[in-house]
């Protein structure tokens, strides 16, 4: 069942995805929390807008110091708090270890803060808390958005 739900989840993922590929947004972060720390390689682009917030599709890759290869795939809804802050919630799953035999169904809210105007470079300070089937995930990241 596991395996059905994890596939029919990226399938809709990649599906509406390509609905806005044009708008696909890669980012680079250092992590550091439940997890452990390492690098997260994400991407996400824009599934619709409504008349407030976004919604969007996330694919988040990390790597930890520790060797060990992390992957999450869900839809984020982002909400403007104020300027540069948007905070929201997120549904889907994860994959810790990156095996798909412990898939884990993900809520998580997160936050996400664009430094650009005080750096001048896409530079974004963001946060996320959640749980990953019965484990608590957080996590504190800084990161480049290309």
């Amino acid at each position: 069942m596991r395996k059905l739900f994890v596939l029919l989840a990226v399938a809709m993922g990649l599906a509406s995805a390509q609905f806005s590929a044009e708008t696909l947004k890669p980012s680079l972060a250092v992590v550091g929390g439940t997890q452990g720390f390492g690098l997260e390689v994400s991407w996400h682009c824009l599934l619709f807008q409504p008349p407030v917030g976004e919604v969007r599709p996330a694919l988040d890759l990390a790597y930890t110091v520790s060797g060990e290869v992390n992957g999450a795939f869900l839809f984020r809804y982002l909400y403007p708090v104020a300027e540069g802050l948007k905070a929201g919630v997120g549904l889907g799953v994860a994959i810790p270890r990156f095996r798909f035999g412990d898939t884990r169904f993900y809520f998580r809210a997160d936050a996400e803060y664009d430094l650009k105007a005080a750096t001048g470079a896409p530079l974004f300070l963001g946060g996320d808390f959640g749980l990953a089937g019965n484990t608590l995930a957080a996590q504190i990241k800084l990161g480049y958005r290309f």
